[in-house]
């Protein structure tokens, strides 16, 4: 980032943000346990275009782990977001979130609908995403017991957590489960994540999991205008692309773009693919001027409005 911040929530929980580019703003909104490592190439395409800006959720990156992890919800990271901007002087910016950042995203709009120029929800759920992880709610079923063993051995469990998960046999175990497609993914792009996951506080990690399982936007969505992109992976098994499509048909003025063999990190693995689908989308809604030299694209979305 070119510049890079901190502010101080209410809670005394610091906030990291930073910006890179001029023009309108485009913010990045990640997944959870994420701290950007989905949109090198969505910023190396728009750097010229916007400021583009990347922030990190409390517990998250360079951000603190809140007093009190248990207490946790989307409201706060939006009121996070809300200071983001405020901090920045922002009026109204483009939304891009992926996974997680979709559910924030959604939730902003609610809190905060005239800060919001359109949204870009990827590879995300409107709803209950542990319902559909995997095609059950297995997850869902099994998170209190994960929390109650790590409440049972706190630092042991920690330490087995940041020792084992940064292993690069995690991305092979991706790779062998259909999680990503690993003819499309490079493993070097893959790694950030697995080595940020691994630094994050098992407490937190598991209370904002129990908060997202539980939201859900779904009575909202009939009531967002603005422009949507909705971008979903043909074979994430995080989210499937079901929830994508429904979003789509609830949002009243949404376009759907469908990465063919996508995953959940669809945005790394056909990067070309997503940024010409971000790019016609804000060219189509007055977002970005239209380039005077058109390339033909490297790949090709399927898509509907």
């Amino acid at each position: 980032m070119e510049r890079s911040h901190y502010l101080t929530a209410p809670d005394g929980t610091q906030i990291w943000y930073g910006t890179v580019g001029r023009g309108p703003a485009l913010v990045l909104c990640d997944g959870l346990a994420c701290d950007g490592f989905i949109w090198p190439y969505v910023i190396d395409r728009f750097i010229d275009d916007f400021t583009i800006v990347r922030w990190h959720y409390r517990g998250h990156g360079a951000s603190s782990v809140p007093e009190h992890p248990e207490k946790i919800s989307l409201d706060q990271m939006c009121n996070d977001l809300a200071l983001v901007l405020d901090a920045l002087e922002i009026d109204q910016a483009i939304l891009a979130g992926h996974s997680m950042g979709v559910q924030v995203i959604l939730n902003f709009c609610e809190q905060y609908q005239e800060r919001v120029r359109a949204l870009i929800p990827i590879c995300g759920s409107y709803k209950h995403p542990l319902d559909t992880f995997h095609g059950s709610d297995l997850m869902r079923r099994v998170l209190p017991y994960l929390r109650r063993a790590v409440d049972s051995a706190p630092q042991a469990i920690q330490r087995t957590w940041e020792t084992v998960l940064p292993r690069q046999i995690w991305y092979k175990v991706a790779v062998q489960a259909a999680e990503v497609n690993g003819q499309l993914l490079r493993q070097q792009d893959f790694l950030p994540y697995l080595e940020h996951a691994s630094r994050m506080d098992l407490n937190f990690f598991l209370s904002l999991l129990s908060a997202l399982s539980l939201h859900s936007a779904e009575e909202l969505l009939s009531e967002i205008t603005i422009p949507a992109l909705v971008i979903a992976g043909e074979n994430d098994t995080f989210t499937p692309m079901y929830r994508s499509v429904e979003m789509s048909e609830m949002l009243p003025n949404s376009q759907l773009v469908v990465v063919p063999q996508g995953t959940h990190v669809a945005p790394l693995e056909m990067p070309d693919l997503v940024n010409e689908a971000m790019e016609k989308f804000l060219i189509k809604h007055d977002l970005l001027a239209a380039p005077s030299n058109k390339t033909s694209p490297t790949h090709t979305a399927s898509s509907s409005s």
